[in-house]
């Protein structure tokens, strides 16, 4: 419905009156601003409790980590707090900044590290532990902080149907409206989001209510002649990787569907009150 052309809409460059002209000694067209930014590089991580649910996948836990030029927020959903899983989900977090093209030099965490876990951080980048029982040292305290509060609020907006074991899936859309939230530590003037993975196109990636029911249509191969059009269906999160595609949990079959042809039921979502 909606064109995805952007319209550039030149309007004239007003005309200056004389007398300003004649009182302007010299006149400037453009003007010039140069600001220095130092950056660090570095990066903040530490892991959630125990999630009160065990998701269908095993996990159990959640590493966050938090980008501190970028005041990007990361997660990465582990099984147990073994130092062979934080091993992978270290690794993962890490794919994924190296991925956005930044480089890690330093990594703040807490104490409560595994021997094997410091190892493999020192062959990446600089290691450097908090003092014992100081929370303020370790910004991802602040980023597992604001992570959880917008997980609740989210979860408390589901359908009362979701399968709370299906909470691990809906992870990357909540971690997109909590970076697109959040602002950039090194550029206030943008967000985390478009700093960290660059500005979100809505017309290519509409966002969703995360975990409502929704239907899901059924291509005509795949149902029978007499079958119905679509399936019932809770909602995940938009596909990063199609055009206007988003991705389902079918209620039936417990399965995940993409599809670019679904109905979202939203009409009971109100405005929250203050």
């Amino acid at each position: 419905i909606r064109s995805t052309k952007t319209k550039v809409i030149e309007a004239p460059l007003p005309e200056p009156a004389e007398d300003d002209v004649k009182r302007a000694f010299n006149v400037k067209e453009r003007d010039v601003f140069v600001k220095i930014i130092d950056t660090t590089d570095t990066v903040h991580s530490d892991q959630t409790g125990k999630y009160p649910v065990r998701s269908r996948s095993g996990y159990n836990y959640i590493m966050a980590m938090c980008h501190v030029d970028t005041a990007a927020a990361l997660a990465e959903p582990m099984k147990n707090r073994t130092a062979k899983e934080m091993i992978r989900a270290y690794r993962a977090l890490l794919a994924r900044i190296r991925r956005a093209g930044f480089v890690v030099r330093k990594h703040i965490l807490d104490n409560e590290c595994s021997a094997e876990l410091k190892e493999e951080i020192r062959e990446t980048c600089k290691l450097q532990l908090v003092p014992p029982g100081s929370h303020r040292a370790n910004i991802a305290e602040v980023t597992i902080k604001a992570f959880k509060q917008h997980f609740i609020s989210i979860r408390a907006g589901m359908a009362a149907d979701f399968p709370q074991s299906f909470c691990d899936m809906v992870l990357p859309q909540i971690l997109l409206t909590l970076n697109l939230l959040r602002k950039s530590h090194s550029a206030p003037t943008v967000s985390a989001h478009a700093h960290f993975c660059g500005q979100h196109d809505y017309n290519a990636q509409p966002l969703q209510p995360i975990g409502q029911s929704a239907e899901v249509f059924i291509r005509k191969e795949e149902r029978k002649s007499w079958g119905y059009h679509s399936r019932p269906a809770w909602y995940l999160y938009t596909s990063p990787e199609h055009y206007r595609t988003h991705m389902f949990l079918l209620k039936d079959t417990k399965t995940l569907r993409l599809s670019d042809a679904s109905i979202v039921h939203t009409k009971n979502l109100t405005t929250p009150k203050v």
